[in-house]
């Protein structure tokens, strides 16, 4: 599912709550919206998002502590469920807003006119390896190959026994590499690091900083550019880097839902790491 189909799908919602009129959870107009919102959800974000859970938490009625034989509480089932269906529009648009915002300005478009991309070389500090593992996991998962990418940490994906590193590196750098930079206090404190930085980012014309948190865009220093990244955990913006992965290379979309699986995946492991 592309972010604009995500977004078209949360906004159907918005729009099929105007059939929902009577003010009752148990009405069966609303019942259908109810699950409509939560396959929605599910299909947009994952059945373990943060989204679907706070959807969930919301209960449309009033539910008393204590109940008394004879006690009307129909004045306040109707006070909870305006105020929980006022807020499950809102926490829609926001997401709509969200989405919006994350398909303008995230990753950088990549002009493929201009150059024909065909590898990506990770830009990092060793002492990040364990992050960087996990995003050649990303990278392959998405439907790139161990011979398009480049990444002097791993065996099969960079120098071999008895190579110059500065020759080889030299040697990968050009117009047709897209670079992703990991950044972290280890990358800045690494003199290699910071020359290969400069070096990069003259030889190459495609560049995707990506933050291990707590690593954060005011830390970021140097050519980089603030707005062109993400950081390596956040889910929604891994969607709309793998989508300009297949974009740039050609690649054949995975189905959406394996995606979401093994994305979410490595960001647990990630989390785990840190």
């Amino acid at each position: 599912m592309t972010v604009s189909n995500k977004i078209e799908s949360l906004k159907k919602l918005i729009d099929k709550a105007s059939t929902v009129k009577k003010e009752d959870s148990n009405d069966p107009d609303f019942k259908v919206w109810k699950n409509l919102v939560e396959r929605t959800l599910i299909k947009v974000f994952g059945n373990e998002s943060f989204e679907l859970n706070e959807f969930r938490k919301l209960k449309f009625f009033y539910n008393p502590m204590l109940s008394y034989l004879g006690e009307d509480y129909s004045s306040e089932h109707l006070r909870c469920f305006r105020r929980d269906f006022e807020i499950a529009k809102k926490q829609i648009t926001s997401y709509i807003e969200e989405l919006e915002e994350e398909s303008q300005s995230t990753v950088r478009p990549i002009e493929t006119d201009k150059s024909i991309i065909n590898k990506v070389f990770i830009s990092h500090s060793t002492k990040d390896k364990e992050y960087v593992e996990e995003l050649i996991d990303i990278l392959e998962t998405v439907g790139l190959k161990s011979t398009q990418i480049f990444c002097s940490s791993f065996d099969g994906y960079g120098i071999d026994l008895g190579e110059n590193f500065l020759e080889r590196i030299k040697n990968e750098l050009n117009e047709e590499v897209l670079v992703l930079f990991v950044l972290s206090e280890n990358f800045y404190s690494s003199p290699v690091c910071l020359c290969e930085m400069g070096a990069t980012w003259i030889k190459t014309s495609e560049h995707i900083p990506i933050l291990i948190p707590p690593f954060n865009f005011e830390n970021i220093q140097g050519v980089i550019p603030l707005t062109q990244g993400f950081k390596i955990n956040d889910s929604l913006k891994l969607n709309l880097f793998k989508e300009k992965l297949e974009k740039v290379f050609d690649i054949k979309p995975i189905d959406f839902t394996s995606w979401e699986r093994k994305r979410d995946r490595i960001i647990k492991r990630i989390v785990i790491a840190q």
